[in-house]
C-alpha cells in the first residue's frame, strides 16, 4: 500500500492517480498558510507508479504496488497568519499522484501549529518562466545578435568525459525515462571564449525579491565559465552579473548540482544564462529545471556570489568574521548551532535531508551580562550601487510573561563612523521572520549584524540565510526602522552630544551621561540592571545640562516618543525638550517635578518609568533637538528615544506642557510599538 510510505507523524493530502503530463509538463499553483512552533515543514511530492493495475493495488493491500517518490518543493517558513502563493512545475511520463505532506516538529510537540491549503489549480505546460526542457526551451530563447552560438535541447551526451548522461529529474530517481535539458556544445567549430546566451521572456518589476532556482552540470576538463546576467529591458548595455562559476570550475563528475540566485528589479528586465567555451570539445555545460519562488535566497554554490557575503551557514560562517570560540563545551554568546530540543530548526530549505546550521545568540549564557554584545562582521564591501541585505531572524522566548529578550541591529562600519541601519528588539513571532535593509553605495565598508544581550532568559536570537542583491529596498520589518537621533542608551549616548555651556561642572554626575552600574532604576529597554539609560544627577547645587541631537531632516513630521523618570523629591526639577531651528530655540515639551503627584516621586527605590510623546511638525530646514535637565538635589533619567515618522496618533503637539495625564501613561507599552 502507498500508505506504508507515510510515517506516523506525517499528514498527507494526495491526489488520485493521473495520466502522464506529457513532455510539456504541468503547473501546480496553490496558496498555503503555516503558523506556530509545532510545524517542521510542508512539502510537495511527486509519486510515480510502475505497477500495471494501479487502482486495484491502491484498494487491495494484497496486490503489490510499485512506486517511487521524488520531492518537488519544500518550505519551513511560517506565514504569520497570512496566505502565501506558490507554484511548482512537474513532468513525468508515468501515471502519478501529487502529495502535500506536512510534518510536525517533535522537538516542539507541546506547542500548537497548523498548515492550511487553499485554491489548488493545475494547468498544462510549465508555470510562468519555469522550464524543465523536456520538450523545448519553453519561454526562454537563444539570442539572435549578441552571442556566438546557441543553447540546444539534449537527452544524453554521447561524448566520453563530458556532458550530462541524464537530465536532472532522472538523475534523482531510478527507472524514469530521461527527459531533456539545455546544453551548449563546445565542439568544433567553437573557439575559446565563444559565448551562448539563453534569454528569458520579459519579467515584470518585482515588488519583492525572487529566488531563481536552476540545476547545473559541468562535467569535463576544459570548462568555460557560466554566468547569470540581469538586463534592464530599456538599457541592455547596463546588464549586470549576478552569479558566476569561473572558468575551469568543473565538479569532476557527471552530477547535477542545485544553484540559486536572488533577482530583483524596479523596472522590466530579462535574465540571461551565459555559457562560454574553455577548451573546445572538452567541457559541455548542462542547464535544467529553472524555476522561480518568492523571497530572497543566498547564492548557491556560495562561491558563485560576487563576494559580498551570502551565507547559509551549512558548512561554516563563509567569509563572515565571528568572535573566537574558546571551548566547544563552554557556553558562548554567539555560535553556530543546529536545531535540536534546545534550539529551533534553521531556516535553510532544501529538497535534500540536511543538517541545517545557523548563527545563534545565546540569551542564557552564564558568561554574559545585560547589554553585552557580539557581532557577525561581513567581508569588505565595495559597490557603485545600493545593495539590499536580506536575512532571516528568530527572536523568541517560550516564557509567556517575558517580553524583554534582547536586540539585534545592522551596523554599517566605515573608517569614519559606524551607522545603525536597522534594529529589532524584544519578543517577536514564534518563528523565522524575513528582514531586509538597504546598504548605500560605498567603498571599503563592512556590515555588522550585532546581537545585544537583554536580561537572562531561556531564549535566543537566530540569524540564517544571509543574501545580498543589487537594489535599494524597503526596510523590513517596519518595527526595525531607525532614525538618526533614535537612542536606547545601551552603550553610549548614540548621536547625541553634551552641549557646551558656561556652567562649571563640579562633579562627574551633574551632567548628562550614560548610567552605568546599579541605580535605583532598571533600564527600560530590557528591564535589566546595570544602567543602560541617560542620567543626570545633582545634590545641593542647581545644575542645568543639555544633550543635543544630530541633524533631523526638514519636511518630515515625527512623533517623538520616550520614557523618563524623576528620582528624589525636588520641586524645582524640570525636564524640557527644545527644538533648535536656524539658531532659534522653541520649547516643545516640558515637565516640572512639582506637577508629578500620582504616583509620588521616588524617595528610595520606588522610581518608575513614565511614557511621553510629542508631535514634531515638519520644518523648512534641518533642525536639532535638545534635552535639557535642571536639577538641584535630584535626578532625571531618560531612555528609548524614538523618532517615528508620519505617526498619526501622536497625542501631544508642540507648545504643550506634559501634565499629569501624560505622565500617567501605562509603563507597560512596548518601547518599540509603532
Amino acid at each position: 500500500m502507498l500508505r506504508s510510505l507515510q510515517q506516523p507523524r506525517r499528514s498527507w493530502l494526495i491526489t488520485a492517480p493521473t495520466n502522464t503530463t506529457g513532455p510539456s509538463g504541468r503547473c501546480l499553483q496553490f496558496d498555503y498558510s503555516i503558523g506556530g512552533l509545532g510545524v517542521e515543514w510542508l512539502e510537495v511530492l511527486l509519486v510515480t507508479y510502475h505497477s500495471e493495475n494501479i487502482n486495484e493495488a491502491l484498494k487491495n493491500s494484497s496486490v503489490p504496488l510499485d512506486y517511487q517518490v521524488m520531492p518537488l518543493w519544500r518550505t519551513k517558513q511560517t506565514t504569520h497568519g497570512e496566505w502565501q502563493g506558490a507554484q511548482v512545475t512537474f513532468s513525468t511520463l508515468h501515471e502519478h499522484s501529487l502529495v502535500f505532506s506536512a510534518f510536525p516538529d517533535t522537538h516542539y510537540a507541546k506547542y500548537h501549529g497548523y498548515v492550511a491549503m487553499d485554491d489548488l489549480s493545475f494547468t498544462d505546460g510549465p508555470c510562468q518562466q519555469d522550464c524543465m526542457f523536456d520538450l523545448d526551451l519553453c519561454s526562454w530563447s537563444n539570442s539572435e545578435t549578441t552571442d556566438d552560438f546557441d543553447w540546444k535541447i539534449g537527452r544524453s551526451s554521447e561524448k566520453r568525459g563530458t556532458g550530462p548522461s541524464r537530465d536532472q529529474a532522472s538523475s534523482l530517481i531510478t527507472r524514469i525515462t530521461t527527459g531533456g535539458y539545455a546544453y551548449v556544445d563546445s565542439s568544433y567549430p567553437r573557439q575559446p571564449g565563444d559565448v551562448a546566451w539563453l534569454v528569458s521572456a520579459t519579467l515584470e518589476p518585482t515588488t519583492e525579491p525572487l529566488c531563481l532556482h536552476f540545476w547545473i552540470n559541468m562535467h569535463g576538463g576544459g570548462m568555460g565559465s557560466v554566468r547569470v546576467l540581469q538586463m534592464p529591458l530599456n538599457s541592455p548595455v547596463e546588464s549586470k552579473e549576478l552569479w558566476r562559476l569561473w572558468k575551469g570550475a568543473s565538479w569532476g563528475t557527471d552530477t547535477w548540482y542545485p544553484c540559486q540566485q536572488t533577482v530583483a528589479s524596479t523596472e522590466e528586465f530579462q535574465i540571461i544564462f551565459e555559457a562560454s567555451v574553455g577548451v573546445p570539445g572538452a567541457g559541455d555545460v548542462g542547464l535544467d529545471t529553472i524555476s522561480f519562488s518568492r523571497g530572497a535566497c543566498p547564492s548557491l554554490p556560495l562561491s558563485s556570489s560576487p563576494g559580498w557575503g551570502d551565507c547559509t551557514f551549512l558548512d561554516d560562517t563563509c567569509s563572515w568574521q565571528v568572535p573566537s570560540i574558546t571551548s566547544s563545551y563552554d557556553c558562548n554568546f554567539l555560535s553556530r548551532v543546529a536545531g535540536n530540543k534546545y534550539n529551533p530548526p534553521g531556516h535553510t530549505e532544501s529538497v535534500y535531508e540536511i543538517t541545517d546550521m545557523y548563527m545563534k545568540f545565546n540569551l542564557n549564557c552564564y558568561k554574559t551580562h545585560a547589554r553585552d554584545r557580539a557581532a557577525l562582521v561581513s567581508p569588505v564591501i565595495t559597490t557603485s550601487s545600493d545593495l539590499c541585505l536580506s536575512f532571516w531572524v528568530f527572536m523568541y522566548t517560550n516564557i509567556a510573561s517575558q517580553i524583554h529578550v534582547g536586540a539585534l541591529r545592522v551596523v554599517l562600519q566605515s573608517t569614519e563612523k559606524n551607522t545603525t541601519l536597522w534594529r529589532l528588539q524584544n519578543q517577536q513571532h514564534a518563528g523565522w521572520t524575513y528582514a531586509q535593509v538597504s546598504i548605500p553605495a560605498a567603498s571599503s565598508v563592512r556590515v555588522a549584524i550585532e546581537g545585544i544581550q537583554g536580561p537572562k532568559v531561556m531564549g535566543m536570537i537566530g540569524i540564517d540565510d544571509i543574501a545580498f542583491f543589487p537594489l535599494n529596498c524597503k526596510l523590513k520589518p517596519t518595527l526595525a526602522t531607525v532614525q538618526v537621533a533614535d537612542c536606547t542608551f545601551d552603550h553610549d549616548l548614540c548621536t547625541w552630544e553634551l552641549q557646551k555651556t558656561n556652567q562649571t561642572y563640579t562633579s562627574s554626575i551633574d551632567k548628562w551621561q550614560l548610567a552605568t552600574g546599579d541605580k535605583i532604576l532598571r533600564d527600560h529597554t530590557f528591564d535589566a540592571d546595570g544602567g543602560g539609560f541617560g542620567y543626570l544627577e545633582s545634590f545641593n547645587t542647581q545644575h542645568t545640562s543639555r544633550l543635543k541631537s544630530s541633524l533631523l531632516p526638514q519636511n518630515q513630521t515625527f512623533c517623538l516618543t520616550f520614557w523618563f523618570s524623576e528620582i528624589y523629591p525636588d520641586h524645582s526639577a524640570k525636564l524640557s525638550l527644545i527644538r533648535l531651528v536656524a539658531g532659534n530655540e522653541e520649547v516643545v515639551w516640558s515637565a516640572l517635578q512639582s506637577t508629578i503627584t500620582n504616583p509620588p516621586v521616588a524617595v528610595d527605590n520606588d522610581a518608575t518609568w513614565r511614557y511621553a510623546q510629542v508631535l514634531l511638525e515638519n520644518q523648512d530646514s534641518d533642525y536639532q533637538m535638545i534635552i535639557e535637565g535642571r536639577v538641584t538635589r535630584s535626578a532625571w533619567a531618560i531612555d528609548d528615544l524614538l523618532f517615528i515618522p508620519n505617526r498619526e496618533d501622536c497625542r501631544y503637539k508642540g507648545h504643550q506642557t506634559c501634565w499629569v495625564q501624560c505622565l500617567r501613561q501605562a509603563a507597560k507599552f512596548n518601547s518599540r510599538e509603532k
